[in-house]
């Protein structure tokens, strides 16, 4: 049975048309899209800090300016407040040993805990004489809090609070890096009497501080400070420092520092690994000449790629938070001081590892950066994939689908003129 060839025209166009579409649309999906209003009808607030529940992944908590922390169980489709009474918060936190225990960092109530997923909140300030609480870390029943003056730690869930020193810094992060017997805590500061640097490093909870050398440069303040969770590119869990003067790693618990390039130069105050391939890297900047925005790396910080279509132009990222879905979503809050303009954003990932999930392999474009320290110790690379890479393949066999119909349309009228002229002379 023959087909008539206006229907095969017709089919293999239809065809090619939607292969464009599945691209089109493919590529529309790695765009930031904005979450949903904090209050709707009203602007939103800044936000300092976003934390993500990992029994639900959906569950978000916001460290807001003007709002206090909010709490979103849809993805931060809405949000409602979660702490009566508190306007500023710096920090949010879930424990990642007690999924449904949180912890806010408020800016002049001090330290708050939930046990039920940021629904309620109580006050946990014995011991704490700095009620403008700036960071949190939590690991293995040690929580260490950043305060305006000074260090604070528990080691009973914040039912008390003792003073590590540094009172006459302002703590903006702090990182517990465990060890075989005790932790390694860093401190970094953004402001106060630094003297000979602004981070700082105490092998325990003895409060014994010491100014970070290592290639760490003395003058560089301190916004940010992640470790992984587990070894990449060394032999000890791999800390990242975001500061003033770019991003700075250590792969031998501070001994030596060494700054990723491949970036904008400008200051990040955001960094975090994923939690579920240390190799996997999420940067944010706030910078001031427009070099802002969100980058990602997922071979430990040799090459970057800038996630930033959708969001504001010269975006200033205030904070960021990574979804555990499938695929994996960013959480990217953004604020402009010049208008006062501020909105949370999401975008999905594809290339981050999932825990349980193994994600499919596509081309990648990337910043080509110098190697982390370290470098003679090679760790298994994730394969590389870029959720702003549109499917260049599906291109190919569209465009080769539409040149063939036009070759076809070609000979067919090329045929029809020549039969033409046999049948009526030239």
């Amino acid at each position: 049975m023959r087909f008539p060839r206006r229907i095969v025209l017709s089919t293999l166009i239809t065809l090619a048309t939607g292969l464009l579409l599945m691209v089109a649309a493919s590529a529309a999906d790695t765009r930031w899209t904005s979450t949903g209003a904090q209050q709707p009808g009203t602007p939103d607030r800044p936000v300092w800090s976003i934390a993500v529940s990992l029994t639900h992944p959906s569950v978000l908590l916001a460290a807001t300016q003007g709002r206090g922390v909010l709490r979103s169980g849809d993805s931060g489709a809405t949000w409602t407040t979660a702490i009566a009474g508190v306007d500023g918060a710096w920090v949010v936190r879930f424990d990642p040993n007690q999924p449904l225990t949180a912890y806010a960092g408020t800016q002049a109530a001090g330290i708050y805990k939930s046990i039920d997923e940021g629904k309620t909140w109580a006050a946990q300030n014995h011991g704490l004489n700095s009620l403008d609480v700036r960071s949190i870390e939590l690991s293995s029943g040690l929580i260490v809090l950043g305060t305006a003056q000074g260090v604070y730690y528990s080691d009973d869930a914040a039912g008390s609070w003792h003073s590590l020193g540094l009172d006459s810094l302002s703590v903006a992060a702090v990182a517990i890096l465990p060890k075989a017997a005790g932790v390694t805590l860093f401190a970094g500061a953004d402001n106060g009497s630094g003297g000979a640097g602004y981070l700082m490093k105490s092998e325990g909870i003895a409060g014994s501080w010491a100014v970070v050398k290592g290639n760490f440069p003395g003058d560089a303040v301190v916004a940010s400070l992640a470790v992984a969770s587990a070894v990449s590119g060394g032999s000890d869990p791999p800390v990242l420092a975001g500061t003033s003067q770019g991003l700075f790693r250590t792969d031998d618990r501070g001994a030596t520092w060494a700054p990723l390039s491949g970036l904008p130069t400008t200051d990040f105050n955001i960094a975090l690994f994923n939690p579920a391939n240390p190799d996997q890297i999420y940067v944010g900047s706030d910078g001031d000449q427009g070099n802002g925005g969100v980058f990602r790396s997922l071979d430990r910080g040799a090459s970057w790629t800038g996630l930033s279509v959708g969001l504001p132009v010269k975006p200033r990222v205030t904070a960021m938070a990574l979804q555990p879905l499938n695929p994996a979503q960013l959480v990217a809050a953004a604020w402009n001081p010049t208008d006062g303009s501020a909105g949370a954003y999401r975008i999905a990932d594809p290339a981050a590892t999932v825990a349980g999930v193994t994600p499919t392999a596509a081309a990648s474009g990337t910043i080509r950066a110098s190697s982390p320290s370290n470098p003679t110790v090679v760790a298994p690379s994730p394969a590389r994939r870029s959720a702003g890479s549109p499917a260049y393949g599906t291109y190919v066999v569209a465009l080769v689908v539409l040149l063939a119909l036009g070759a076809v349309v070609w000979v067919r009228r090329w045929r029809i003129g020549r039969e033409d002229r046999r049948t009526y002379g030239p």
